[in-house]
Formats: structure tokens, C-alpha cells, sequence
């Protein structure tokens, strides 16, 4: 598994194939799903396969697993990737495990993440979306510099848009 990169307090790097139930785990909690795509036990899996097979053909992008340098812990995870359709682009996104929230480890990752895509990625431009009710995430792409940027329709839904572009930072 390749590191991507790494802050302060988070290793992120690339999922071993025997970790699909760190992700089902997190994905199960109430607290977080309200806030992601749902997905079944089935749909996570399948997704969870074709990151490992992504690994291989796109290695610079992906959806990453986030751990805690002080203990090895599981934080949860962020990606980089093709923005999906009704966007354009790189898509930023992450979920972090209940305990991690109000730490600010999201803005961490986030800042980390972004600055990856942009500088060494050499990325224009990134885009990311929240749920209409995730302030705290909103609040966590304002202070890594994403400006908001309207609104996109995902999943039937219209969902806050804000964009990172490489002359901005």
C-alpha cells in the first residue's frame, strides 16, 4: 500500500486489501452516513474492490484510508478523484470516524489534500459538494480555501458546490 501523504497527526495512504471492514464500520454509523453516499454492505464492497484495482491504473488519485500517526488508528478517509457526473474535474471529499470530529483533523486532511492535488498533481482546480445540512463540513472547505461556488445536482439532490483553484491559495 503507497502513502500519499502525510501531516502532522494523519498518515493517509492507499487501503490494504484486508481493511474493507474499517470502511463498512464507519459507513455503519448513523452519525456519518446521514452525510455520504449510502451505500449497502454489497455496494460498499464492490466499491471498496474497484479502489484496490484504481490503485493500479490511476495511482495519483483515489479514496485513501486515514490513520493516526500518534497510534495507528483508524481516522477514516479522503479521496482525490474524477469529479462525478453534474461536476467537473478532481472531486475532494472525506468522512472521519465519529471520535475524530471537532478535532480538526478535517481541515488537516483537507488543507493536505488539496495542496497535494495542486501543487504536486498540478491540478487547476477542485471541486467539492456537502450535504445541504453539513455546515461543519462547509465550514472546513471555507478554511482551506474553497470558495463556494453555487450549487450541483447529485443523486437528485441539490447540494452546495465550492471549488479550490490553484491561484487562490
Amino acid at each position: 500500500m503507497k502513502t500519499i501523504l502525510q501531516t502532522p497527526r494523519v498518515l493517509v495512504r492507499q487501503f490494504a486489501e484486508d481493511e474493507i471492514d474499517l470502511l463498512l464500520t464507519m459507513n455503519a454509523d448513523e452519525r456519518i452516513a446521514r452525510y455520504i453516499t449510502r451505500r449497502t454492505v454489497d455496494e460498499t464492497r464492490d466499491l471498496f474492490a474497484q479502489m484496490l484495482i484504481d490503485y493500479k491504473n490511476t495511482p495519483e488519485l483515489g479514496r485513501w484510508a486515514l490513520f493516526n500517526l500518534e497510534d495507528n488508528d483508524f481516522i477514516g478517509m479522503c479521496m482525490l478523484l474524477d469529479a462525478r457526473p453534474g461536476l467537473s474535474g478532481i472531486e475532494i471529499g472525506y468522512s472521519l470516524n465519529y471520535k475524530y470530529w471537532g478535532m480538526g483533523l478535517a481541515t488537516e486532511v483537507v488543507r493536505a489534500t488539496a495542496d497535494y492535488g495542486l501543487n504536486t498533481l498540478n491540478l487547476k482546480d477542485i471541486c467539492a459538494i456537502t450535504n445541504i445540512d453539513n455546515a461543519l463540513s462547509q465550514r472546513v472547505l471555507l478554511k482551506t480555501g474553497f470558495k463556494p461556488s453555487g450549487t450541483a445536482v447529485i443523486n437528485y439532490r441539490l447540494l452546495p458546490l465550492f471549488v479550490k483553484t490553484k491561484g487562490d491559495q
